[in-house]
């Protein structure tokens, strides 16, 4: 391995703010002055379908409105007053107490490295500068094996800890100073992904770190602790490539909190009036009568690609529409939507339901008070990492509201499945349970005002939480990340694929705007028009040499 101080040079001065496969600029196509494309003249005020209002659907028609081109919203998840719910899986809950209190359901860090999704959160003036509460950030309780560790920040893990986490670093280095290397050079950079795809695509995380000869004990151990976010062990049956990606791109190095909520930047897509061709000054949500559709029923695609796809809503309304963005999860497509056979090639319906989901949810407790602040951190509960049922725990304090928010629990795949058969007031017990065991106090009960629990992967309309590939997917992931450019425009029947699922980060916000631009320059070119920019379609890339479909 080469001196540490050398690698800490080269790690630290590249910028990896685009994807290994994936060379092309998002801000440059999405901040052009004139918009990401033009259609032609008789194509103004088209209709395009968008299924789901998250950030991808809600980018891509923002993008197409821009043009001139008319999206038309379609929602399945609805807020407890039964109107559609706008964000999809960023999902911030204001509790009906004390609405300035969040609790963020679903996304809630975004790495500063992902420049897309920044470049938009500017545009609308979203105050992401607050680094994220993190373990190891923020002061930490890590509790193994029964025993409870407090690590100050800047302290110094366990010695069991640290030897797992430097056989880790002894694994990883290597990875990230071989692309640091290369990456200002797309074609080395591609010739090195793929190197790493060769080794690290169809072998699970566990078996690299075994592998790599850490005891049963140290994988245990850097599981639990995991890197960045929080434990990582209910990941280890993952591909590796996904980890790789993880840790070449610095997706796990100084994330950020999004003042004010996620939900945020999915509302501004719904609610920011700008200059529009053939609208004029407008909204998505002027455009669609102040609130998405209903869910819908039906998709049937023509044979004849040049013909219409018919859309039918659950309420029996039939709509066609030149193109169709769907950007709902495959799990969800393909179990609460009819979707006749020739909508997508059996490569990509095999994809669809193959491709790994994962399960992931969260418990939380609003409190009277951030109570945590008025005390020194090693007598008092605060960012907790443990190997028990609640694995982690997060605290959040707001500038607007004496109230505190705990998130009990954020767990993901096994670990979040234990708690799909408890009701929300059973899980808030055990998680509270739990942590007293740790404490050996309990600090939560006389301070809770109200709660909220969220499972992914129970909830009609997604699901599952977010996609990562297993070992021997990676093909899979490749077959959805191109079904928007193959085959050609002329050729296509006009569904695209889109959202995270779709991109090469699964779990990102970053991911679902790609594959939001990306729908959005298929369907400026299967009605004709002009992408912005020179090379700016994904199968340009292709031919650039670093992401090859087979």
């Amino acid at each position: 391995m080469h001196d540490k101080k050398e690698f800490k040079q080269v790690f630290m001065k590249y910028t990896p703010w685009q994807f290994p496969e994936n060379p092309f600029d998002y801000v440059e196509l999405a901040s052009n002055p004139g918009g990401i494309g033009r259609i032609p003249q008789d194509r103004i005020g088209t209709k395009i379908c968008v299924i789901g209002a998250g950030c991808s659907g809600l980018c891509a028609a923002y993008e197409l409105m821009r043009i001139g081109l008319h999206p038309v919203i379609y929602e399945s998840a609805r807020n407890s007053d039964g109107t559609p719910r706008i964000g999809g899986r960023a999902f911030t809950y204001r509790f009906p107490g004390d609405p300035n209190a969040l609790a963020e359901l679903g996304a809630m860090r975004i790495p500063a490295i992902h420049r897309t999704i920044k470049y938009y959160m500017d545009q609308f003036e979203i105050d992401y500068s607050q680094p994220f509460p993190d373990p190891l950030v923020v002061p930490t309780t890590l509790y193994f094996d029964g025993k409870r560790y407090f690590i100050p920040v800047g302290g110094s893990l366990p010695p069991g800890v640290q030897r797992a986490f430097d056989a880790w670093k002894a694994l990883v280095t290597p990875i990230i100073e071989k692309m640091a290397r290369v990456w200002d050079n797309p074609i080395l950079r591609g010739d090195q992904w793929r190197e790493f795809l060769a080794q690290y695509a169809n072998k699970s995380f566990y078996q690299i770190l075994y592998e790599q000869g850490l005891s049963r004990r140290e994988i245990k151990l850097f599981g639990s602790l995991g890197f960045g976010t929080g434990g990582f062990d209910s990941m280890y049956r993952i591909s590796f490539i996904e980890i790789v990606r993880l840790v070449v791109c610095k997706w796990e190095v100084d994330q950020r909190l999004i003042k004010g909520g996620t939900t945020q930047i999915p509302m501004s897509f719904w609610t920011k009036r700008r200059e529009c061709v053939r609208w004029g000054q407008s909204s998505l949500r002027q455009l669609n009568g102040g609130r998405p559709l209903v869910a819908l029923k039906e998709i049937n695609t023509p044979a004849d690609p040049r013909e219409k796809v018919r859309i039918t809503d659950i309420d029996g309304n039939m709509e066609e529409y030149d193109a169709v963005i769907v950007t709902c999860s495959p799990r969800a497509l393909e179990m609460d939507v009819r979707v006749n056979r020739r909508t997508f090639s059996n490569e990509v319906w095999t994809a669809m339901r193959n491709i790994h989901t994962i399960r992931s949810g969260k418990v939380f407790v609003r409190t009277k008070s951030a109570f945590w602040k008025n005390r020194a951190p090693e007598s008092t509960i605060n960012c907790t990492i443990t190997d028990e049922a609640v694995r982690g725990t997060y605290l959040f304090d707001f500038d607007d509201t004496p109230s505190g928010v705990i998130c009990l629990s954020y767990t993901w795949e096994d670990a979040a499945t234990k708690f799909n058969a408890l009701n929300e007031e059973d899980r808030v017990r055990k998680c509270i349970h739990t942590l007293t065991d740790i404490y050996g106090k309990d600090f939560i009960s006389d301070q809770v005002v109200e709660t909220v629990s969220y499972y992914w992967e129970i909830e009609k309309g997604f699901n599952g939480a977010f996609n990562l590939t297993y070992p021997g997917q990676y093909d899979d992931q490749l077959e959805l990340f191109f079904q928007p450019v193959n085959p050609p425009p002329e050729l296509h029947n006009g569904v695209f694929l889109s959202g995270e699922t779709t991109s090469m980060a699964g779990g990102w916000i970053e991911g679902a705007i790609h594959g939001a631009l990306d729908t959005a320059m298929a369907v400026i070119r299967r009605l004709g028009g002009e992408v912005t920019g020179e090379g700016a379609t994904t199968a340009k890339i292709c031919k650039q040499g670093t992401l090859v479909k087979k």
